[in-house]
């Protein structure tokens, strides 16, 4: 019974749903409004598609609309095709507003002091922003790979199961469009790889 309600619950949730707003004045006598109770609603709309024999077509629907919005997730907003090639550079140094310690909770640096994570650490990798729904952008992603095995790549549009079983390896997507903001990408593909002190980030027109 868990499973059936847990079922029903999904299937409402990603079934579209029209609400038209109008006015129709008032009419015959007003009573308190008696909320039905939702498990006995639930109850009642699942015994419903179970005569009419949609549960089934309504269940590989919901599965299909949460497969399909996993495999494709909404592409980062703002985000245009490259129509010429430029490079900018991305400073990483923060300054810290409190301070750094470390595991056992000792002061490595103070709150106030001015840091630069590329002195310590250092980006060993590429990684290379691309819509996967463009096929130009994903081959040129994936003849990246051959030279440089190591990049990661990182999808602003389309589908990242896709372009990981193509590539051999995990892809990632710009979840809300974070790092394309925080490195300033406009225009994809768009390489970010580490350039001294700073980050070199190369939007390529293809």
């Amino acid at each position: 019974m868990k499973q059936r309600l847990a079922l029903l619950f999904l299937i409402l949730l990603t079934t579209p749903v029209v609400v038209l707003g109008q006015s129709l004045g008032v009419h015959g006598t007003l009573y308190d409004i008696q909320e039905e109770d939702a498990v006995v609603y639930l109850k009642r709309r699942f015994n419903e598609w179970e005569k009419d024999g949609t549960i089934k077509q309504r269940q590989q629907e919901a599965i299909d609309r949460v497969q399909n919005t996993v495999h494709n997730p909404p592409p980062v907003a703002g985000i245009t095709n490259a129509t010429e090639s430029r490079t900018h550079y991305f400073d990483p140094t923060t300054k810290l507003d409190k301070p750094l310690t470390d595991a056992k909770g000792r002061i490595i640096y103070p709150a106030g002091t001015t840091v630069n994570p590329l002195h310590y650490g250092g980006l060993s990798k590429r990684y290379v922003f691309i819509d996967a729904r463009e096929p130009t952008q994903v081959r040129f992603a994936l003849e990246g790979l051959k030279d440089h095995p190591t990049d990661k790549i990182v999808l602003t549009g389309g589908s990242w199961v896709t372009v990981s079983q193509k590539a051999g390896t995990q892809v990632f997507y710009d979840q809300s469009g974070y790092l394309t903001r925080r490195f300033g990408i406009k225009h994809v593909p768009a390489i970010v790889q580490q350039d001294g002190a700073r980050l070199r980030v190369e939007e390529r027109k293809l």
